[in-house]
């Protein structure tokens, strides 16, 4: 292969073509499908205006100011907030202060913030929050029955549990397939002849060892206590980063050097319509998208549609074994 790549290292390609793997797709439950049978009507929720007290579930909107010595605190108002009581996304004091109360209340509670708290200013003092309630919402969830299933276009439940049956079988069917490709190419990697830089792979370990041990601290825990609780050695662990940064940098090449040799390009209207495909997933026009991706971007869209052209020839001849 030829060097076209920048600082990418001279390779020799191997056996690409022949190479066995298993696919294994994973076992679809009836438990599975009752799950995602429940999980389709609880995505068709609707909420209703209540006059019941407010409890963990329900849906408020609200207005929030807090107070300090009778003086409004600045930036302390929200108002128009729509939050379902539960999720995390209030502050706990304010939460409890809300429960039990009705729609258009008005009512104060008292929150002493933190010795060590952001502002300065606030460190251990006493603020008295007002809130009030516009409307409190609880969720309905439709039963699960032949109307329902009728509502989502189905002739029957039987048939909406077929649909889902199939649809879920997909799912695994595809995972197979990207693991089966994922073994193929790294089996393609393994078969490569080349001397991939020490120091790179050093590097590589080493990084994956600090934000590691950022994660951790971040939780209080140890290197050596993650360690124990794994079974393994920050040496050992080090060594694992070492050997899947090795598999990936031959994955990578792998691939570039099977397209290299059997003259696989992604096209400008490949690359042009997974450029669209991006767009209409974050929901951006495609040349301010191509602006925030960056120079580099359009390269790594080529890559990995000429990968998945090399995963598709090895797969055409490849000793499939199911299971």
């Amino acid at each position: 292969m030829s060097n076209n790549a920048k600082n990418l290292p001279e390779v020799k390609l191997g056996q690409y073509k022949g190479l066995a793997v298993t696919r294994h797709v994973r076992p679809l439950s009836e438990k599975t499908i009752d799950q995602e049978m429940v999980h389709q009507a609880r995505m068709r929720s609707i909420y209703h205006n209540s006059t019941a007290p407010a409890k963990r579930g329900s849906r408020v909107l609200l207005d929030f100011v807090g107070f300090m010595d009778g003086e409004e605190i600045p930036d302390s108002r929200m108002e128009k907030v729509m939050v379902v009581l539960g999720d995390g996304k209030l502050m706990p004091a304010a939460e409890d202060a809300i429960y039990g109360h009705t729609a258009g209340e008005t009512f104060r509670f008292d929150f002493t913030y933190p010795e060590q708290f952001r502002v300065e200013e606030l460190s251990g003092k006493t603020a008295q929050f007002e809130i009030k309630l516009h409307s409190v919402a609880e969720k309905t969830t439709p039963e699960l029955n032949e109307e329902f299933a009728r509502a989502q276009g189905y002739a029957d439940l039987a048939a909406m549990r077929e649909a889902v049956r199939a649809k879920k079988r997909k799912i695994h069917e595809d995972a197979a397939d990207r693991a089966a490709g994922q073994e193929l190419l790294a089996k393609a990697g393994a078969n490569l002849t080349v001397d991939l830089p020490e120091a790179m792979l050093d590097r590589t370990a080493d990084n994956e060892m600090r934000m590691l041990e950022q994660r951790l601290s971040r939780s209080n825990i140890t290197l050596e206590k993650h360690c124990k609780n794994s079974h393994t050695t920050p040496e050992a662990l080090r060594q694992r980063y070492r050997d899947e940064a090795e598999s990936r940098a031959r994955v990578m090449l792998a691939a570039r050097a099977i397209a290299e040799a059997e003259h696989l390009e992604a096209t400008a209207e490949e690359v042009e319509a997974q450029w669209d495909a991006m767009a209409q997933q974050y929901g951006i026009d495609k040349p301010r998208l191509k602006v925030y991706a960056g120079d580099g971007a359009e390269e790594q869209i080529k890559a990995e549609i000429t990968s998945s052209k090399a995963y598709a020839l090895l797969r055409e001849s490849t000793i499939l074994e199911m299971e």
